[in-house]
């Protein structure tokens, strides 16, 4: 049983981390380093704020840190910044309010989370550039979006979903909002057959879309700023770079912790690195992916909740436990619609080495007296084995979540089309037809054989 158990970064992972742990050795001394002002706070929430359907930042605190030390018996640290990490020594440099301080160790559990790549090389946060990933950014937004000099014209960098949720929420506060994205279509996980319906609905909800559109410098001035981009110059008073992330790990291979295939530190399935003593988890720790088994980096809020339990666990000598890899599941709300996938896409199906088929339904949701509400459902499956390798929708708030669950699970235990087809699935006329889209999408596929 680990005595001093100390974890670095104290958002999703690391204070799950530490909550198992807390639960795994009752008698250890946990402590948290966290970098930022804030702890335990769900980053997710920070688009709402910005729409204004959150009134303030501080209500997406989840737990202070008077409640933590008090109900769980956590030390948390804020404001201390890891510096270096010395492994010979089982202890970790920290930057703190009052100077440099060395923390001992028996267990370390590395969560440092991941940081804007930015979407070109020395784009930094500035006055009327944002990057809107973290409490600090976030906030300094949210209160100019308040002022009477708040921008009127905004340029998202990015159409993965943090920018279209910013898009989205800078559109509900009025904001003339334009969207660059350098790929051919929005949001990447999902198909390009999809993605047109979000593109769709973007741009009826007054967003200007700029596809194929790779920024390469910002100038700033005065009360504007100019983008130089592939589709040339775009002007806006705000820019919001949400152009993608990193694993935040310099200081973790600096001390001699591998990096994975995937970029990311690379762990075991008990969370554990290349260092016996340290564990990592969340957005800097890389996965395996449970139908392709190929190492990942999936800087997702669940699979960061979920690797932290399995982190702390094992750090804190509990009972063994294991995280059996990801699906890459993520859902959005944007434009009056949402948008979901689990499993793999077409293309990362063929990377993966399978033969991938894809069938695409539009189906009712709800029986057809009630109202005509529908979504689409898109199906990857391989050619030949008939075996499900994701699932993708597009539909009206409330419709895609029962069936991107009912997929991820199927997809979980290896299912086939036939066995997807025959699920006995719940069945009520305002919430489901007799046949849900899922098993229509299914049978679909079968027919083509």
């Amino acid at each position: 049983m680990a005595e001093r158990i100390l974890i670095l970064g104290g958002e999703a992972a690391g204070l799950s981390a530490a909550s198992q742990a807390r639960r795994a050795a009752p008698g250890a001394e946990i402590c948290v380093l966290e970098a930022g002002p804030v702890a335990s706070y769900g980053a997710c929430g920070i688009p709402f704020v910005l729409s204004g359907e959150v009134a303030a930042m501080e209500q997406l605190v989840i737990y202070s840190r008077e409640r933590l030390r008090q109900e769980r018996r956590l030390e948390v640290l804020t404001g201390h910044a890891a510096v270096e990490i010395a492994l010979a020594e089982r202890r970790v440099r920290a930057a703190t309010p009052a100077g440099e301080r060395w923390f001992g160790f028996d267990r370390l559990v590395i969560a440092t989370g991941a940081r804007p790549r930015g979407a070109f090389p020395g784009i930094t946060p500035g006055e009327r550039i944002v990057q809107p990933y973290a409490w600090a950014e976030a906030a300094r937004l949210a209160n100019w979006l308040g002022t009477a000099n708040a921008p009127r014209r905004a340029l998202i960098i990015g159409g993965g979903y943090i920018g279209l949720e910013m898009a989205d929420a800078l559109r509900q506060r009025g904001l003339e909002v334009t969207l660059a994205e350098s790929g051919e279509h929005l949001l990447s996980g999902l198909d390009a057959e999809l993605s047109l319906g979000l593109e769709e609905a973007a741009q009826a909800a007054g967003v200007q879309l700029r596809l194929g559109a790779r920024v390469s410098a910002i100038e700033t001035g005065r009360s504007e700023l100019r983008a130089a981009t592939s589709l040339g110059e775009m002007a806006a008073e705000l820019a919001l770079d949400c152009s993608g992330l990193e694993p935040r790990i310099e200081l973790a291979e600096a001390a001699g912790v591998g990096r994975g295939r995937s970029g990311a530190l690379e762990v075991d399935e008990r969370q554990q690195t290349t260092r016996a003593e340290v564990y990592a988890a969340g957005d800097c720790a890389e996965s395996r992916h449970r139908v392709s088994g190929a190492a990942v980096w999936l800087p997702l809020g669940g699979v960061a909740n979920q690797q932290g339990r399995i982190a702390g666990q094992n750090a804190a000598g509990g009972r063994p436990a294991r995280f059996p890899g990801v699906l890459g599941s993520f859902a959005v709300r944007v434009f009056g619609l949402e948008a979901g996938r689990t499993g793999l896409n077409s293309r990362e199906a063929r990377a993966a080495g399978f033969r991938p088929a894809a069938v695409e339904v539009e189906a009712a949701t709800q029986a057809g007296y009630l109202g005509q509400q529908r979504m689409r459902l898109r199906l990857v499956y391989e050619a030949g084995s008939e075996k499900i390798l994701g699932c993708q929708a597009l539909g009206a708030p409330g419709t895609i979540l029962p069936r991107l669950h009912a997929a991820a699970a199927a997809l979980a235990f290896g299912m086939r089309l036939e066995e997807v087809e025959m699920l006995d699935l719940a069945y009520a006329p305002p919430l489901s037809p007799v046949y849900d889209p899922l098993r229509i999408a299914a049978h679909k596929a079968r027919k083509v054989f």
